[in-house]
């Protein structure tokens, strides 16, 4: 098992497995709601995004796009710092409570069961494993030099200058899968990329209510290759893209940065 940091930084945990759409999809929702309120996750909600279709057509002809309405549920702790996002074709799960990746992987794929029983799933289509950690030195006496190694800070603690942001950004092919590594410096809160505000679950107070220089890492692993539905093997593949990113992270922050988290 994973050792819980006593102060550790990530905080945002996201995970989806997209598979084989479903598009009768509403009909089996009181199945699977039930079945997530067993689990702790009574606080359901619905809501209709609209997505683009992209037609096909004859060469050297255009097709306009279409908009489809789409339903997606979600399905949250009492404690509104944890989510299940279950949409036509994926489900994912998000956290602002994370405490070990055995923990965070039991209960994606304690999810994915409830929905592959009532759904009865064919086939897996991509994994994705994203965390958000942020670095925020304590005090007068810690800079951002003492938790991030020189090759991600750039010019952002060049003293003659006011920094607006700087950003750091990695693509890399690994055993596992595709991997992105990112470092955002900047002054202000630590919040969240637009894409991931209007669904996920609230920040803990720890990392919200410091205002000042700090830096966000940003780390997204996925593998996409089509696949029977397994369960063990969703699970074999999350570790593996786990694995690269602790790699990844531990090639980014210091010991100094390991030292005061644990």
């Amino acid at each position: 098992m994973g050792k819980k940091l006593n102060n550790a930084p990530a905080y945002y945990t996201v995970a989806q497995v997209q598979f084989n759409p479903i598009l009768n999809l509403d009909a089996y929702i009181p199945a699977i709601q039930a079945k997530m309120r067993e689990r702790h996750f009574p606080d359901f909600k619905q809501d209709v995004v609209q997505r683009l279709i992209f037609g096909t057509a004859e060469p050297g002809q255009l097709v306009a796009p279409t908009v489809t309405p789409q339903s997606r549920y979600q399905f949250g702790d009492i404690s509104g710092t944890s989510r299940f996002v279950l949409e036509t074709n994926a489900l994912s799960f998000q956290t602002t409570d994370y405490e070990t990746f055995e923990t965070f992987s039991e209960m994606l794929l304690t999810g994915l069961g409830v929905a592959h029983d009532a759904l009865h799933l064919d086939f897996i289509e991509r994994i994705g494993l994203r965390y958000l950690d942020a670095v925020q030195p304590s005090g007068e006496k810690e800079s951002l030099r003492d938790f991030l190694v020189q090759e991600v800070l750039g010019l952002s603690l060049r003293g003659d200058v006011q920094l607006q942001h700087s950003v750091s950004e990695t693509v890399v092919a690994t055993p596992a899968g595709q991997l992105v590594s990112r470092v955002l410096i900047r002054h202000g809160q630590v919040g969240l990329p637009l894409e991931l505000m209007a669904l996920a679950p609230k920040i803990a107070p720890r990392f919200t209510q410091r205002d000042g220089l700090h830096a966000i890492i940003d780390t997204d692993a996925s593998t996409t290759q089509r696949e029977a539905f397994d369960l063990t093997s969703v699970e074999t593949q999350l570790t593996a893209l786990h694995d690269e990113i602790d790699k990844c992270f531990r090639a980014i922050v210091t010991e100094h940065a390991l030292a005061a988290w644990a």
